[in-house]
């Protein structure tokens, strides 16, 4: 094995210890330990836990939010949704939201798609003199031949083959939509590239080439991350693809 492979390994496993470092494990079992004490004095009588835990189990959904963000082991983006979505919990727990969730909800998934689309107009900015334009919310399948891969459905669908051959990433979101991805025919610019994907109430399905090994972390709420791209034969030299996942009421597949 060659000085550059071995460097790229070892940056690769330090890199991913890190993400999926002791320091959320460590917090999160304590906090399965508090709960299942709590349970079982319940269970004895000894304190009213149930009621207790029923009235504030969102704000675990938001300290893990913030451990995931303090401990690096998830995106910006899915530690934020989990963190608003155990906020809303909390506030129509404590009847706060008269209306309850789904008042507060449905106006913050149109303040995301407002963002969404300020935000895929940057990145066309952004790529503009490095490939031809198209529309992220195109619906079809086009050619992308630049480097990173950028798209945004909502309320769409919208599919693209990846032909490049300096490939480094990109960002995928797909709200109320969808898109497919083919980077069977796409060649890495380096042994990794990193895409970061979004599914609030829509799916995202790619396709990688065979001697891609594949990485999934993210964040599923009330959704699904599925990687069907496992045994393959890799080699020491395959390039890595990371895929950032965050699925909230939707989901995310890999073949």
């Amino acid at each position: 094995m060659s000085d550059q492979q071995t460097q790229f390994q070892q940056h690769f496993e330090m890199k991913i210890g890190q993400n999926r470092g002791p320091g959320f494990g460590f917090w999160f079992g304590i906090a399965m330990v508090i709960i299942g004490g709590g349970l079982l004095l319940d269970a004895f009588n000894l304190l009213e836990f149930g009621e207790i835990f029923d009235q504030w189990w969102p704000s675990l959904l938001m300290l893990i939010a913030v451990a995931q963000l303090a401990t690096g082991s998830g995106s910006i983006v899915g530690s934020g949704i989990m963190f608003t979505i155990g906020a809303l919990l909390q506030l129509s727990k404590l009847e706060y939201l008269p209306g309850g969730f789904w008042s507060a909800f449905w106006p913050i998934v149109i303040i995301l798609i407002g963002i969404s689309f300020i935000s895929s107009r940057m990145r066309q900015q952004r790529w503009k003199k490095k490939e031809p334009f198209v529309d992220p919310n195109f619906i079809g399948t086009v050619d992308v031949e630049g480097s990173r891969i950028d798209r945004t459905a909502i309320f769409s669908a919208t599919d693209a083959r990846v032909v490049s051959s300096d490939f480094t990433g990109g960002e995928l979101t797909a709200i109320f939509g969808g898109i497919e991805i083919d980077l069977r025919e796409a060649t890495m610019a380096g042994p990794m590239a990193t895409i970061d994907v979004t599914a609030v109430f829509g799916g995202v399905e790619m396709r990688v080439p065979q001697d891609w090994r594949v990485v999934t972390k993210g964040t599923p709420i009330f959704g699904g991350i599925d990687d069907k791209s496992l045994n393959r034969n890799l080699t020491a030299s395959s390039p890595t693809l990371i895929i950032d996942a965050t699925a909230v009421f939707g989901g995310v597949e890999i073949h």
